[in-house]
């Protein structure tokens, strides 16, 4: 009976657990097995274990990781301001269901943090846009899609006006019994729940 109950419960928790999302590569380069573990660290940092609906919403997105020569250029041509723009900077896009992140296909461990702050940037976006998909707020600062005072969707402009802040976090993921790895992301802790506070 014990044998039994341990069982279903394993089936349980791997059910929750399981990482269903889709992470995607088209790199070369870099250890796809680091940033899906960094990754997913990031992601499920923002969840309690009792957040069921949000994690089965989160594990319903896709996130695909391209190199910065695989963007489409053409995408910003309805910008006026797309002359400022540098698609060989590591950068991203966060849609509805998916975040595709073009980053530097660099091994190095300078890329990897260069690219980790990028990639966390799109998932700060996803992960409040699943905990506040509606709500709107005032824009705090001007940046590339809106000026100060702009009322605009809570789950784009507070992930910009916190960079802009200089809000960050070093968060640092456990590999082995001896290795570490450290990464610096934009830290939206204080409005999202974790592994073990629930704030929302």
């Amino acid at each position: 009976m014990i044998i039994l109950m341990f069982l279903i419960l394993k089936v349980l928790i791997l059910d929750i657990f399981n990482y269903a999302m889709e992470i995607t590569f088209t790199t070369e380069k870099i250890d796809k097995k680091l940033y899906e573990q960094l990754i997913l660290f990031y992601i499920y940092e923002h969840y309690n274990y009792r957040d069921h609906k949000r994690i089965v919403d989160q594990d319903k997105w896709k996130i695909e990781i391209k190199r910065t020569q695989d963007f489409n250029t053409t995408f910003y041509n309805d910008s006026a301001r797309q002359e400022e723009l540098d698609y060989s900077l590591p950068h991203g896009v966060t849609g509805l269901g998916k975040v595709t992140c073009y980053i530097q296909d660099n091994n190095n461990d300078m890329y990897t943090m260069q690219n980790m702050s990028v990639i966390c940037h799109e998932l700060a976006h996803m992960i409040l846009m699943i905990y506040y998909p509606s709500k709107t707020v005032q824009q705090r600062y001007n940046d590339y899609y809106g000026r100060t005072g702009d009322t605009r969707k809570f789950f784009s402009c507070e992930v910009h006006d916190r960079v802009t802040e200089g809000r960050t976090k070093i968060f640092e993921r456990k590999l082995s019994v001896t290795k570490k790895y450290r990464f610096i992301g934009v830290d939206i802790s204080d409005i999202t729940n974790d592994r073990n506070t629930i704030r929302v």
